[in-house]
């Protein structure tokens, strides 16, 4: 807290956060491997909190620290929106000309998922959710945002069209080069952290990450559309 005051005070941001110390939510090994998916590039892409970052401007921060102000300029956190409601916060302060400062200095200790089941439904959240805060900010997308749902229309599309051969081929060249990717990922991490379950710990939990928030995603767009076709 120390930290985020100085922060606050030498006017380096409106809302100060800093970094992930992301640990194991319990003793199995898949538990280890969640937590190492949790801060790894191909998970969380750029996001700075979870994969470190130097001290800078960044879209959001989590737990963040602001002057009650704040609230009056831009408003409280937005009730509706079960997830993503601090990014969406965080978007209020930068479309308001204010500024959102990461410091690596300031460490919160955050516990990621025990089992694939508890990470699948964390990220379908996160992914339902974060198509509701878009459809009000659609200039907030990012490219680690827009690749896993493309990545699941994709893979849902090529199998509708599986009895075509081209699609077939297509199908498993995609999953080929996804999972070989992600093999890769696992081998280099279990050589670099002397683990050796990460070489299929991690891309289990990696892949769980990306089918859960695309998949969360579209069914979030299909939900919409059907509520708005019932309304309108």
């Amino acid at each position: 807290m120390e930290r985020c005051i100085i922060a606050l005070d030498a006017g380096l941001g409106d809302n100060v956060g800093g970094i992930w110390e992301i640990k194991p939510g319990g003793k199995s090994w898949m538990a280890a491997s969640i937590a190492v998916a949790a801060a790894h590039p191909l998970g969380v892409g750029d996001a700075g909190y979870r994969i470190g970052a130097r001290a800078s401007v960044v879209d959001t921060v989590p737990f963040g620290a602001f002057r009650r102000t704040l609230i009056d300029k831009v408003g409280l956190f937005d009730e509706f929106l079960l997830s993503n409601e601090d990014y969406e916060f965080n978007t209020r302060i930068r479309q308001s000309g204010g500024r959102v400062w990461l410091d690596p200095e300031i460490v919160t200790v955050y516990y990621a998922r025990p089992t694939l089941r508890e990470l699948a439904r964390q990220y379908w959240r996160y992914g339902y959710w974060k198509f509701h805060m878009l459809r009000r900010y659609p200039d907030t997308l990012r490219w680690r945002q827009a690749l896993p749902p493309l990545f699941v229309a994709s893979l849902i599309g090529l199998l509708l069209l599986v009895w075509w051969s081209l699609a077939a081929w297509l199908l498993a060249l995609e999953l080929i080069i996804y999972f070989s990717v992600l093999l890769l990922a696992g081998v280099l991490s279990s050589l670099r952290q002397r683990k050796i379950y990460l070489f299929i710990g991690l891309p289990l939990s990696i892949a769980t990450m990306h089918l859960a928030w695309g998949g969360g995603f579209l069914w979030s767009i299909i939900m919409s559309t059907l509520e708005k076709r019932r309304n309108g």
